[in-house]
C-alpha cells in the first residue's frame, strides 16, 4: 500500500513538473521593492520612480528585458474582480464574470516570456494615457467572445466603470498553482493604478548574480533608504510552489523504500528458515536424482506464493486507501493501473531476488550430509 502511494504521488509529482506555466523562467530573476507612503505617496511620484529605475535597468549590462507585475504568477496572492462584457446581456446580480487584474508595468510580459496571441501591447503613449486599453489572456478570449475576434471588444471592470478597449491577447499563465485552473485575466498599465509595492522581473543575459547586484546599486543610487527584498529566479518560484508536493512525496517515497526493504530481507529470512527445516527433504530429492532447477523452482515457488499473495491483499487494501489521496493528486486517478501493476511487478521481482540465495543455497545441500542432519 506504502509502494502504490509512492508511486501515485511520484507519477502525479512528474506531470505537474511537465505543466507549462505560460512563462519561461529560465534566466528570469525576481525580487520585491516597495515605495514608503510618506515619500511616495502620490501616484506621478511612483509612477514617475519606476520609470526612471526601468530606463536604467534597462541600460545595465546583461538585462535583455525588465519589467514589474504587481502579483508574481506562483507565489501567492492576487486580486480580482467582477466586470461587464459590453455588448452583450447582462447576467443577473450575483452571476457577473469575474476577471483576476495584474498591474504591469514596462517590458513585464516580455522579461518573462508570456507570448502575444493576437494583437499588441501597451505602448509607453498609451500607458502615459492611464485608462481605456486593456491586455487580457486567451482564456478570457475564448470564454467570452468564442469564435469572434476580441481585438476591439469592450469591457467595463468593476474597479473604475471605465470601458476598456482590448487591445491584445497574451498566453494563459498558471498563477494560483501549476495545477490550478487558470482563470479570465486582464492587464492594467502600470500607471492606471500605481502599486506601491511591485515585484521585478528581468530576463538576464547571463549569470543572474552579477545583474542582481547592479540593479540593487540602481536603487541605492536613486534612494539610498530603499532595499530590493525576497530574490529569486522564476525557476526557484517554479519549484517553491510544488515544496509541499514534493516533501509529501519524499516522505511517502522513504517510508515506501523502507517497507520494501523489510518485505525483502522478511521473505529471505522465511525462506531461509523453511530451507533450513527442510534440508532432509531437499537431500533426499536430490538423492533421487530431482536437478538444481527443480529444487530452486521449489524454494523459489514457495516465496513467489507468499509474495503473490501478499500482493493481492496489499492491492486491495490500496485500492481502498488511495481514494483518501484524491487531492494530492494531479492528472493521475487513484487506481491508476500503470501504478498499480509496476508496483506489483516490483514487489514480485523483489520476492525473486531475495527467494534466489536461499534457493540456490538449497541446490548446494550435499545429501550425504542432509540425510544425516536433524
Amino acid at each position: 500500500m506504502l509502494l502504490v502511494g509512492a508511486g501515485l504521488l511520484v507519477r502525479s509529482f512528474t506531470r505537474l513538473l511537465d505543466v507549462d506555466p505560460g512563462f519561461n523562467p529560465a534566466r528570469t530573476v525576481t525580487m520585491r521593492l516597495s515605495l514608503p507612503a510618506s515619500r511616495y505617496g502620490a501616484d506621478g511620484q511612483r509612477a514617475q520612480f519606476f520609470a526612471r529605475f526601468f530606463q536604467q535597468v534597462d541600460a545595465l549590462p546583461g538585462v535583455d528585458a525588465s519589467g514589474s507585475i504587481s502579483w508574481l504568477p506562483l507565489a501567492g496572492g492576487g486580486a480580482a474582480t467582477s466586470m461587464e462584457i459590453v455588448g452583450q446581456p447582462k447576467p443577473p446580480t450575483g452571476q457577473e464574470p469575474v476577471t483576476d487584474v495584474r498591474v504591469i508595468s514596462h517590458e513585464y510580459l516580455k522579461a518573462m516570456g508570456v507570448p502575444l496571441l493576437k494583437g499588441r501591447l501597451f505602448n509607453e503613449l498609451e500607458a502615459a494615457d492611464l485608462k481605456g486599453r486593456v491586455v487580457i489572456n486567451d482564456t478570457m478570449a475564448r470564454r467570452h467572445w468564442p469564435g469572434e475576434d476580441p481585438i476591439g471588444k469592450r469591457v467595463r471592470i468593476a474597479w473604475d466603470s471605465i470601458e476598456d478597449e482590448v487591445i491584445g491577447v497574451v498566453g494563459d499563465v498558471k498563477h494560483a498553482g501549476l495545477d490550478g485552473e487558470v482563470r479570465a485575466m486582464t492587464y492594467w498599465p502600470f500607471q492606471r493604478s500605481p502599486y506601491g509595492t511591485m515585484t521585478i522581473a528581468v530576463r538576464t543575459a547571463g549569470a543572474a548574480p552579477g545583474v542582481v547586484n547592479a540593479i540593487a546599486g540602481v536603487v541605492r543610487q536613486m534612494d539610498p533608504d530603499l532595499v530590493v527584498a525576497n530574490i529569486q529566479t522564476m525557476e526557484e518560484v517554479v519549484a517553491n510552489s510544488v515544496a509541499e508536493r514534493r516533501l509529501t512525496m519524499l516522505l511517502l517515497t522513504v517510508f515506501a523504500g523502507a517497507a520494501l526493504l523489510l518485505a525483502a530481507v522478511g521473505i529471505y529470512g522465511v525462506i531461509a528458515y523453511s530451507v533450513t527445516q527442510r534440508t532432509q527433504e531437499i537431500g533426499i530429492r536430490m538423492a533421487l536424482g530431482a536437478p538444481r532447477g527443480s529444487v530452486l523452482r521449489m524454494v523459489v515457488g514457495q516465496a513467489m506464493t507468499l509474495a503473490l499473495v501478499g500482493v493481492a491483499l496489499g492491492a486491495a487494501g490500496a485500492w481502498v486507501l488511495t481514494r483518501l489521496m484524491q487531492k494530492l493528486l494531479f492528472g493521475v486517478t487513484p487506481s491508476d493501473p500503470v501504478t498499480f501493476v509496476a508496483v506489483s511487478a516490483l514487489l514480485a521481482l523483489v520476492a525473486a531476488i531475495a527467494a534466489s540465495v536461499p534457493g540456490l543455497r538449497a541446490t548446494r545441500v550435499d545429501p550425504v550430509i542432509a540425510l544425516r542432519s536433524e
